[in-house]
C-alpha cells in the first residue's frame, strides 16, 4: 500500500511542482454517489481499447489543465460541472513522466450527448478500468495526490505518446520529467 508513495520519494518527486506543472492530458473523475462516470472504450479505440477510462483529453496550446478538462467534457459529453477545483485531485506519473492531472467533481445527471460513445456509471474497483485509470482511482482511495505507474520496463507507449509530433495547436506542449 505504501509502494506508490515510496516510489515517489525514491524518485525525488517534488509533489508541489507536479501539482502546478502543465500536464499533457487532463481528465475528470466524475462521481455520482458511490459510482464513477466512465467512457466505455470500443475495441477499435487507439488507446485503452475495450477498457473504461475517465473523460478527458490532450491539452491544447494556450490552455491550462482546468480549461482543458472543461473543454474536453463539453466536447465528449455536451456538459461540464458547474465547479471544477483549481488543483487536481491526483496527478499521474508514468515512468517519471507527468502524463495527466485528474480533477474530481460531482455529476448530477445521466443524460449526455456522447457522439455515439458508450458511457456507464461503475464502481472504482471494476476490473475493466485501464491500468493507468485504475492506478489513479486506487491512489485517490488512499488519499494520495500522485499516482505512480511503472510500465514494467517497456516505456514505448508512454514515450511514444509524449514524443509524437504535435498537431496544429499543440506546439506548446512539452514533456515534463520528474
Amino acid at each position: 500500500m505504501l509502494a506508490p508513495l515510496t516510489a515517489a520519494l525514491q524518485m525525488n518527486v517534488d509533489l508541489a511542482a507536479v501539482r502546478v506543472a502543465a500536464a499533457p492530458f487532463s481528465c475528470a473523475i466524475l462521481r455520482r454517489g458511490d459510482k464513477v462516470l466512465a467512457e466505455v472504450r470500443g475495441a477499435d479505440a487507439q488507446a485503452a481499447a475495450s477498457k473504461l477510462t475517465c473523460y478527458g483529453g490532450k491539452r491544447e496550446k494556450g490552455e491550462n489543465s482546468v480549461q482543458c478538462v472543461v473543454r474536453e467534457l463539453h466536447e465528449e459529453l455536451g456538459w461540464a460541472p458547474d465547479h471544477i477545483p483549481d488543483e487536481p485531485a491526483c496527478s499521474l506519473l508514468v515512468d517519471g513522466y507527468l502524463i495527466a492531472h485528474f480533477y474530481e467533481a460531482s455529476v448530477d445527471r445521466t443524460d449526455f450527448v456522447t457522439e455515439g460513445r458508450a458511457f456507464e456509471f461503475v464502481d472504482e474497483s471494476d476490473d475493466r478500468w485501464s491500468a493507468w485509470h485504475a492506478r489513479v482511482l486506487e491512489a485517490r482511495r488512499r488519499g494520495d495526490a500522485v499516482a505512480i505507474f511503472d510500465d514494467g520496463g517497456d516505456p514505448a507507449a508512454t514515450l511514444g505518446l509524449l514524443r509524437r509530433v504535435p498537431t496544429a495547436g499543440e506546439e506548446g506542449l512539452e514533456r515534463t520529467y520528474y
